[in-house]
């Protein structure tokens, strides 16, 4: 009876949709089902603002909103705060914000702080909802909660359902197919509620969402708070739809997650913590409990349309030890259930026609449709690329060797050894131990073992070459099965692994990485434990040039260059994986015995065993100890001669040293085809049906070169879609690598385009202004003329030629500054060649300088690459010139620096260093080559600019052809010289005191009394003993009176 008057107290919308769920049930409702319902619909109303006009407006079809994490589509809503078409109370960015932040953003946008519609104040509102906590006129967001412990329940969550692997410097992306309709049914996502518990003991029930396209698992920052985790850093960048930024995220924590009913079975995971995880909430309510397959089941959410916060993202890593067998489904249109060890996971469509609608009735046209499909892949992050193209772009440097290296070094020396075939045995370079400090690292190495199978059944191309890949590890003794006593009983720790797929290799199309940068239950990984050792690399702009000198030359590399080297039997249990021979088998253990592809210290301890080579063997190859010296980079090998039996002769030095060390060449090429015809055609670079062919190109350490014409090509892979956001257009320009700067002109003209990126303060993800829209796309169009590009290898250099020299060049302009480098060779015919050696640019700073400063600049970055271009070719005995045409520079040059300003004087001071013998010249502004490099020019202009690649045509002629004549200063020249200051003291006037009194014995008086004056203030003052009264018949003396002595003194003063 209650019920029933309750019920006809209802609004007629209300009412209508309380008689619609109740109506299909024979038994009657009680009050806590009413409760229920009414408390869910306020919830849901309260999200809403009536708008005056909704009334007038015809309603449109309920479009019903599904949950997307990345994307969406609207196209009446409009949001104050970001370009995205959704209303505020449905904005990640409004959402992210505390109570406090949201009222001011309210205030600020003149907003109604009870509905946060724009078109009425609080005062005015319409509105008959409140705030659901307190029950005040305002919105239930901007409610401030004073009490701490309800902070887990108010979660603020923007969208992100992406998630990451717990990789050092890795780049999550989450890829998401969109799709938007207006007659979509609602999604329940599969929720359930869980305990999550830390190593602390302390443990909380939230709400989980079941996530199966992440990779790992995320909990909230609220939740860690909550539960005092431990943190571990470990920045890792997260991306979402197309690339979106989320942000990256600085720590990981190590979490349990049990069912809520019981603490059995405990799942172990490492999570990262997000300040805000989703923003997930079902828009419709519907009673699950009617339908006749999910009546009978316990459920692991209650309530799975309930808006409680969600605190964790369960991920693919603990997904598969969650979910049990059994499915339950209905008819089509209904949720399915999935039986799980949290009870039965509801997840799926919600009929339309069984809903209860939570969206405000006034507002149902602005409904907001879209679907989401979430998909986690690794990839190089943004951040990466572009240190790889900034480390390009700046000049090598040899850094002071720290501590740690030099006890690698050491720990090297004393405990390497060879076997009986020669070759070398190393021990891995732990900081501290072993044993080592490390937590436990075999759950997740089968983890990821079970998303590698998972990965198997789709591609089964992929499987097959993975399975060839480890066949073959093991055929090769390069690993072995764990299974004597003593692998059981060490300290042992598992490495993950996956495969990478290489298209461009010629080789090898599959690498297996293996992962000991995984994190283990305390936080840690291997590599954490290991020293990187010293960098032994040589730069690659110094091998390619020494390459450019050689008439004849030959590129190979070195077969499976770490798995030649093994790893001393103590240290092998500390590289073990995991591994399914074939999906009838069990799960085995495998040990790896030689150095691991993966291991941060494995470039080290593969070039030193070469150094070592070389030390140990070296004496009886000299020509191949030359090579190991100057031109190997990692295991790649350039080396050449200006003769084809030297190079021959090199070349088998080489491959004698190198089986002395159990290592083999491969993939040999060479612009010779003679110098290819006695080698085994199965270690050619190039086959030999199609050897040296016209189009066939290799890489040369990241380079294209193309043997038959014996020129470098360059090679722009580009997208047909112009990227439009900063972050693509960033991402695009880090691509383009050019390690010598050969084309400077170009790159300039992209990083300056970065800079203006820059200075407008535009967002990662944003689109770029229509005024620089135009720019960005000639300039991106114009790139792909850069796969035209032919430049000569050799450049012309040999030991009978008459004359060589070395001449820079260097500018600048407003926004960047440029130097080149050109090698001009006169053969003994009196042939002249001019050569494009390298170039390097830089942008103007973003504080503004003055052009002759950025001149300045523009000498001094061409001072450090001739230092270092005469350094890394021996060409200390190459006379060289310096060429600029700013007449201020050289004035500067030609004085001591100590006689101009600070910023002046030190750079002069650095170029006189690094170039003392250099003789710098005054060119005109329309024959400097580095005009170019300094103003920047397109992709296009770049092919024929005859002045960029061959210099100005004077070059080519004797010194009495090239500009001269004294450069002249004007007389206003801001010669910026020091100022010196003089201080001068003038001394005070003699004080006459004898003209002040014209009484003698008044003048003797002044003059003792200032005397005794003194002496009193000179002497030592005792403060032993406290002051005293004098005896009343003994008066004291009158300290101040003048003596007969006094007045002496100052008759003889």
């Amino acid at each position: 009876m209650l019920v029933h008057i309750v019920a006809q107290k209802l609004d007629p919308v209300t009412r209508k949709a309380w008689n619609l769920k109740e109506g299909d049930k024979d038994d009657p409702p009680s009050y806590d089902d009413l409760r229920r319902f009414l408390d869910s619909r306020t919830r849901a109303l309260e999200n809403f603002s009536p708008s005056p006009s909704a009334k007038a407006a015809p309603k449109a079809a309920t479009a019903s909103r599904i949950h997307s994490a990345t994307a969406s589509a609207n196209s009446q809503a409009k949001c104050p705060l970001c370009p995205a078409p959704h209303f505020i109370n449905s904005c990640p960015t409004f959402s992210g914000k505390n109570p406090s932040q949201r009222r001011d953003i309210v205030k600020q946008h003149k907003r109604c702080f009870n509905c946060l519609s724009a078109k009425h104040s609080v005062q005015a509102c319409p509105s008959k909802y409140s705030c659901r906590v307190c029950q005040q006129k305002h919105h239930s967001m901007l409610h401030v909660n004073t009490d701490s412990s309800s902070k887990l329940a108010e979660a603020d969550a923007p969208d992100s359902s992406s998630t990451v692997t717990p990789d050092p410097k890795c780049d999550v992306n989450a890829l998401s197919a969109s799709h938007t309709t207006r007659h979509k049914p609602s999604v329940l996502l599969a929720t359930a509620w869980v305990t999550v518990s830390v190593e602390s003991g302390r443990s909380a029930v939230v709400r989980a969402l079941l996530d199966q396209g992440s990779e790992m698992t995320f909990i909230s920052e609220n939740l860690a708070q909550t539960l005092r985790a431990r943190r571990v850093r470990q920045p890792i960048s997260v991306s979402a739809v197309g690339g979106v930024h989320a942000g990256t995220f600085t720590h990981i924590t190590r979490v349990s997650v049990s069912p809520r009913q019981s603490l059995v079975p405990s799942l172990s995971t490492t999570a990262l913590i997000l300040k805000s995880l989703t923003s997930y909430t079902p828009k419709q309510s519907m009673d699950l409990s009617s339908l006749s397959h999910l009546s009978d089941l316990q459920w692991a959410d209650e309530d799975p349309t309930s808006l409680c916060p969600i605190n964790i993202i369960i991920g693919a890593d603990l997904y598969s030890d969650i979910i049990l067998d059994g499915v339950r489904k209905g008819n089509p249109g209904l949720p399915l259930a999935q039986n799980s060890i949290l009870g039965w996971i509801i997840s799926g469509p919600i009929d339309a026609s069984s809903r209860d609608d939570r969206s405000n009735p006034s507002s149902v046209n602005r409904a907001l449709p879209s679907i989401s499909a979430h998909h986690l892949f690794n990839s190089p992050t943004l951040e990466a690329e572009l240190r790889r193209f900034w480390k390009v772009e700046e000049l090598p440097q040899n850094p002071t060797p720290a501590p740690e290296d030099v006890l690698c070094e050491e720990h090297f020396c004393a405990t390497h050894y060879r076997d009986p075939d020669g070759r070398y045995v190393v021990c891995l370079p732990f900081k501290k131990g072993p044993p080592i400090s490390i937590g436990e690292s075999r759950p997740r190495a089968e983890q990821m073992l079970k998303v590698l199978t998972r990965r198997f059944r789709d591609k089964p191309a992929f499987e097959k070459e993975y399975r060839e890949f480890l066949e073959e590890y093991e055929r090769l003794g390069h690993m072995r099965l764990a299974a004597t006593p003593s692998d059981q009983t060490e300290q042992h720790v598992y490495i993950p692994h996956h495969g990478v797929i290489r298209e461009g290799s010629s080789t090898t199309h599959l690498r297996v990485v293996f992962n000991a940068s995984s994190v283990t239950s305390n936080g840690t990984s291997l590599n954490d434990h290991l020293h990187v050792g010293p960098k032994l690399q040589r730069e690659i702009t110094a091998i390619i040039m020494r390459w450019r000198q050689y008439r004849y030359v030959y590129s190979a590399d070195i077969a499976k260059m770490y798995r030649q080297i093994r790893i001393d039997s103590r240290d092998v249990n500390y590289q073990r994986i995991v591994w399914i021979r074939s999906c009838l088998e069990p799960l085995v253990s495998f040990i790896l015995l030689t150095v691991t592809y993966g291991m941060i210290c494995a470039p080290y301890l593969a070039l030193r065993v070469l150094e070592q080579l070389c030390l140990d063997e070296g004496q009886n190859f000299l020509l191949a100890t030359l090579i190991f010296r100057d031109n190997i980079y990692v295991d790649d090998v350039l080396f050449g001669a200006d003769d084809t039996s030297r190079i021959r002769q090199a070349r088998d030095q080489l491959v004698s040293l190198l089986r002395r060390g159990g290592f083999e060449l491969r993939k040999w090429a060479s612009n010779s085809p003679s110098l290819l015809s006695d080698l085994d055609a199965a270690d050619h670079g190039l086959a030999c049906h199609k050897q040296l062919a016209q189009d066939k190109q290799v890489k040369i350490l990241g380079i294209g070169w193309n043997p038959a014409t014996d020129m470098f090509e360059f090679r722009v892979s580009l997208s047909d879609v112009t990227p439009n956001s900063k972050r693509a257009i960033l991402s695009a320009i880090a691509k383009l690598y050019d390690p010598l700067g050969w084309v400077t002109p170009v790159t300039i003209t992209a990083k300056i385009f970065m800079q203006h990126l820059w200075r407008a303060r535009i967002a990662w993800d944003d689109a770029i202004p229509e005024t620089l829209l135009p720019k960005w796309r000639e300039l991106y169009s114009r790139l792909s003329h850069l796969s035209s590009l032919q430049i000569p290898r050799w450049t012309g250099l040999r030991a009978d030629n008459l004359r060589a020299d070395i001449h820079g060049f260097a500018d600048a302009s407003n926004v960047a500054y440029a130097a080149v480098v050109y090698l001009k060779v006169v053969s003994a015919s009196g042939e002249i060649t001019v050569t494009l050696l390298a170039g390097k640019s830089k942008v103007a700073p973003l504080q503004p300088l003055s052009v002759p400063r950025l001149e300045l600049s523009a000498a001094l970055l061409l001072a450090r690459l001739i230092h270092f271009i005469r350094e890394s070719l021996d060409f200390a005995r190459l006379p060289y010139h310096c060429w600029t045409d700013a007449k201020i520079v050289l004035a500067w040059f030609k004085q001591h620096p100590s006689r101009w300003k600070t910023f002046i004087a030190n750079r002069v001071a650095e170029i006189q260093s690094l170039l003392p013998r250099a003789e710098w010249r005054h060119v005109p502004t329309e024959d400097n080559s580095a005009d170019c490099g300094s103003r920047g020019i397109f992709g296009d202009e770049i092919l024929g600019h005859d002045l960029w690649w061959r210099g100005p045509p004077w070059l080519t002629s004797d010194a009495d052809g090239w500009p001269c004549g004294e450069a002249t200063l004007p007389p206003d020249a801001p010669l910026e010289e020091k100022v010196t200051a003089l201080q001068s003291v003038d001394p005070l006037p003699d004080f006459d005191l004898a003209s002040r009194y014209s009484s003698w014995p008044k003048l003797i008086r002044v003059t003792a009394y200032i005397l005794k004056f003194i002496h009193l203030c000179r002497a030592p003052c005792s403060r032993a003993t406290p002051l005293a009264p004098p005896p009343p018949n003994n008066p004291a003396p009158r300290s101040t009176a003048l003596s007969t002595s006094d007045c002496n003194a100052a008759k003889t003063f």
